[in-house]
Order: C-alpha cells, then sequence, then structure tokens
C-alpha cells in the first residue's frame, strides 16, 4: 500500500493509460479524482474502485475548466498530494503540412497548453500541503520522434521539457515532477491515431519491439505508483521510458 493517505487527481481516467493508472492507484491505498472530458467514462472507471474514488469532469485545454475541477476536488476530497497529467490527444500519421491548423491547435491545447492549466490551478494546492508529486505522461515518440507524427512528436517534446524546467523550478516546493515515456499500447487513443487497420498496424509494430509486446496501462501504472511513491523521494526532473527496449531496438 505505497500510497496510503494520499489523494491523486488523474487526468483521462476514463480510459486507456489513465483508466489504468487510477486502478493501480487505488489499489496502492490512494483516494483517486477520476477526471476525465467525458464524465460517463470517468464514473465508470471509478465506479470499479468503489468508495476510493470520486469522478470529475473537466475540459483540461480550458482554464476556467481546471479550476472548477480543482476547487470540486479540493471541496470534496479535501485536497490532493499527487498529480497526473495524462489527457492527452493524437494525430493520425500525415506529412508535416498537411495537419489542418485546427488540429494542430488542439494538440498543442491538450497536450501542453493543459499543463500550463493545472500549474495555475493545481499546483498551489500542493504548495499548501507543504509538497506533492506530479506526473506528466509523455510519449516515448518524444525521444525517438519517427516520420509522418511530427506535430504529435513535437507536443510530447515539450511535455519532457516542462517537466524538465518545472522539476528545478518546484524543487523549492517540495514538489516533485517527473514524467513517463511510454509506447503505444492498444488503447483508444492507437485506434484513433491508426484509423481502422490499427490492429494489423499494432501487430507490425509489436514484431519490432525488444521485450516482444506493446505496452499496457498496468505498466504505466506500476511507473507512476513508484515516482508517486516515498520510493522515488529523491527522483525529481527524470523521463522514465516505459517502451519494452524501443529507444534501444
Amino acid at each position: 500500500m505505497r500510497l496510503q493517505g494520499k489523494t491523486a487527481v488523474i487526468t483521462g481516467a476514463g480510459s486507456g493509460f489513465g483508466a489504468g493508472i487510477a486502478r493501480r492507484f487505488a489499489a496502492e491505498g490512494a483516494r483517486v479524482a477520476c477526471v476525465d472530458i467525458d464524465l460517463a467514462a470517468a464514473v465508470a472507471t471509478a465506479e470499479t474502485l468503489g468508495g476510493a474514488a470520486q469522478a470529475f469532469p473537466c475540459d483540461v485545454a480550458v482554464g476556467a475548466s481546471v479550476a472548477t475541477m480543482v476547487a470540486a476536488v479540493v471541496g470534496q476530497l479535501d485536497g490532493f498530494d499527487i498529480i497526473v497529467n495524462n489527457a492527452g490527444v493524437t494525430q493520425q500519421p500525415r506529412r508535416a503540412a498537411q495537419l489542418p491548423e485546427a488540429e494542430l491547435d488542439r494538440l498543442f491545447a491538450i497536450n501542453v497548453k493543459s499543463l500550463y492549466h493545472m500549474a495555475v490551478h493545481a499546483h498551489p494546492v500542493l504548495r499548501r500541503r507543504g509538497g506533492g508529486v506530479v506526473i506528466n505522461i509523455a510519449s516515448v515518440a518524444a525521444l525517438r520522434p519517427r516520420p509522418g507524427m511530427t506535430w504529435y512528436n513535437a507536443s510530447k517534446a515539450a511535455v519532457v521539457s516542462v517537466t524538465l524546467s518545472m522539476a528545478g523550478e518546484l524543487a523549492p516546493d517540495r514538489i516533485r515532477v517527473n514524467a513517463i515515456a511510454p509506447l503505444l499500447g492498444r488503447t483508444p487513443m492507437a485506434a484513433a491515431m491508426l484509423g481502422p487497420g490499427y490492429r494489423e498496424a499494432l501487430d507490425r509494430l509489436e514484431s519490432t519491439i525488444p521485450l516482444g509486446r506493446l505496452c499496457t496501462p498496468e505498466d504505466v501504472a506500476a511507473a507512476a505508483v513508484f515516482l508517486a511513491s516515498d520510493d522515488a523521494a529523491f527522483l525529481t526532473g527524470v523521463i522514465l521510458p516505459v517502451d519494452g527496449g524501443r529507444l534501444v531496438g
């Protein structure tokens, strides 16, 4: 029970990696605020965790929505100790100049600007508690960018840069800031990225991974538990690949 007595805010908790993190955090003793733009999905995750979780709606790309969510979590759960910035979107593969500008704006609003909104509205809660943990979900694409995903790669590279900068800035406040860089998994985001043939595309990707499989929500959740726990008390500014050897294979 490595998170006993802690409260965590997890964005994008309605599915995929976020739901996996929520399940594992609850199993480790944390109270969990399951946050998602899709409230029904957040509720579905929270209901599987019983009394350990509550669901909250939020559009992380909108500052007012983040402020409302943070106030609701503080009001109902008396604050929080851990923030997992997991909510994100992807793009379908295409040449850099062919991504519509509206999609580019959406990528950066959700994947990057959301971190600003959380810094403005959620970090003060950690400061008032005397410290805490921020975990940003980046991507192995930030560390090994591939053609066809230029703007998604760039948005996740920004997450890495923000993580490193914030780690130095927030250390005096006893707030640790780290990031996880997962490989693609069999999640709704993969389907959105790869389209109707996503299963075959994932099979091809899986054959290139040194450890022989794709990333699972449980893999990301295990890394998140470690980074959130006192086992990682002296770690800040770490970018942890959870990629089955993709970076070295």
